[in-house]
C-alpha cells in the first residue's frame, strides 16, 4: 500500500479498530465525512435494547504534517461528547478500490475505513460563527453531510455532531449526538459570500433561521 496523498472528499465508515495499549473501542457506528479542507467525525454504539448511544464527535481542518509518509493531523475545532485524549495524528494508506488504512502516531492504533459508494455529487463545506459566538462547521459531499455545532451557552446546549443525508431542502441527521425519538430535521441555505443559515424544522430546536458568518483562515486555530 502507498501513503495517501490526501483522502478523497467522501464519506467513510470504519470497519476495523485495533489498539495495542488503549482501552477497547466499543463504537460500532463510526462515520467520517471528509471535504477538501474540513472534516466531521461521529462515533456511536448500540446497547442491548437497540438504542443508539453517542460517544464522541469532532470537526475541523485536516492538515498534512508529512507528505512523504502520508501523515495527517485532524485538528479538532469543535468537539462533543467524550474527550479524545490526544492529538489526532496518523498515517493514511490507500487501499485500492476500497478505502483507507489509518495508523496512529501517539495511540498505537490501526483503523480501516471503507469509502461509501455514493454517487458523485457536489462538494460544499463551510465554517462560520453566529451573532452569539456559536460556531458551526458543515461538510457536504453529494447528498451526505456532517454538521458540528459549538457550545451554545445562551441556549444551554453543549457542542453537538450530526451525520446524515439531504433530499432537496430537507437535511436529516440520521446519526446525532442529540437524544431524540426522531432524527433531527433542518434546512441549510448557503450564500455566495460564504455565509449560511440553519433552520431546524421540528422538535425543541425548531425556530427561525440562524445565520453564520465565515471564519477566516487562521482564525480560531482554523
Amino acid at each position: 500500500m502507498e501513503p495517501a496523498l490526501r483522502p478523497a472528499p467522501a464519506v467513510y465508515r470504519r470497519h476495523l479498530f485495533h489498539s495495542r495499549d488503549a482501552t477497547p473501542d466499543q463504537c460500532s457506528d463510526v462515520f467520517w465525512v471528509q471535504g477538501s479542507r474540513y472534516f466531521c467525525d461521529a462515533r456511536f454504539s448500540t446497547d442491548s435494547s437497540g438504542t443508539r448511544v453517542f460517544h464522541m464527535g469532532f470537526a475541523g481542518r485536516l492538515e498534512c504534517t508529512d507528505a512523504t509518509t502520508g501523515e495527517f493531523e485532524w485538528v479538532h475545532a469543535i468537539a462533543a461528547g467524550e474527550a479524545f485524549g490526544a492529538a489526532d495524528i496518523g498515517q493514511l494508506f490507500d487501499v485500492p478500490g476500497w478505502g483507507l488504512l489509518e495508523v496512529g502516531r501517539h495511540l498505537d492504533y490501526v483503523e480501516l475505513w471503507q469509502q461509501c459508494a455514493d454517487e458523485p455529487g457536489p462538494l460544499w463545506e463551510a465554517r462560520g460563527v453566529d451573532e452569539q459566538g456559536t460556531e458551526a462547521l458543515v461538510v457536504c459531499v453529494g447528498d451526505r453531510f456532517g454538521l458540528a455545532l459549538g457550545a451554545d451557552p445562551a441556549g444551554g446546549r453543549p457542542s453537538s455532531v450530526h451525520i446524515g443525508s439531504r433530499n432537496g431542502q430537507d437535511w436529516r441527521a440520521r446519526y446525532s449526538s442529540w437524544s431524540a425519538s426522531e432524527p433531527p430535521l433542518f434546512s441549510l441555505s448557503p450564500q455566495p459570500d460564504g455565509c449560511f443559515a440553519i433552520s431546524w424544522q421540528a422538535g425543541e430546536h425548531s425556530g427561525p433561521p440562524v445565520s453564520f458568518h465565515p471564519i477566516q483562515q487562521g482564525a480560531r486555530n482554523a
